[in-house]
């Protein structure tokens, strides 16, 4: 009994160590500042609105990435144009916030190389992770081991297309690009020798660096 009770207590205290929290349950509620919040371009939806509709979708679907998308379909097909556009302008606002060297490079160790495209498609994954994830991974990407995935594991590509596809579908026209961020890359690029020590926990998942 004793040497089991310590089991768990060790093991406990290998998780809490790691920071690691079960796939499929939520990380810790991010309670920072939002983004956007000092946005005054009017063009943009509130943050928490457009993480309540994200989320819901990812909730209906389970987790599941491409279910998630359909569902996330279904559900801007009942929005006014006006709100799509909005939606689609935080999506781009949070995409380039995400365009950071730090994320790039969790990518890169995660992916065992990414690409300008698949960075693009893993900015667009993390987002439809949700918010309290998308914060997460954004202050310490090697905290998020247990629950991010690679792209050979889900495709990352698709719910940029959501907004723009639903919007023609409704109006007949293409989305209009009323916010256009800068997409200026944040941070000094990684070093692709070395990143993987930068990201031990990533590594050691994705590639068993560290053994």
């Amino acid at each position: 009994m004793t040497s089991r009770l310590a089991l768990v207590v060790a093991a406990a205290m290998l998780l809490s160590a790691c920071g690691s929290h079960p796939t499929g349950t939520a990380v810790p509620p991010y309670k920072g500042a939002l983004l956007t919040a000092t946005d005054t371009s009017a063009q943009l939806m509130p943050e928490e609105q457009f993480w309540q509709i994200t989320e819901q979708a990812h909730k209906q679907a389970k987790g599941h990435y491409s279910r998630q998308l359909q569902a996330l379909k279904d559900h801007m097909t009942t929005l006014p144009p006006n709100d799509i556009v909005l939606y689609f302008n935080t999506y781009m606002a949070l995409m380039d916030w995400a365009y950071q060297t730090n994320v790039w490079g969790a990518a890169y160790v995660i992916n065992g190389g990414c690409s300008d495209y698949c960075f693009e498609y893993f900015r667009q994954y993390l987002i439809a992770q949700g918010r309290d994830r998308f914060y997460a991974f954004l202050h310490n990407p090697d905290n998020c081991s247990d629950w991010i995935k690679s792209e050979s594991d889900e495709n990352y590509e698709g719910l940029g297309y959501v907004p723009m596809e639903v919007y023609q579908t409704k109006t007949g026209q293409e989305i209009p690009h009323t916010y256009q961020p800068t997409f200026q890359l944040k941070g000094n690029m990684f070093d692709e020798s070395s990143v993987e020590r930068v990201y031990p926990r990533l590594a050691k998942r994705f590639s068993g660096f560290f053994h």
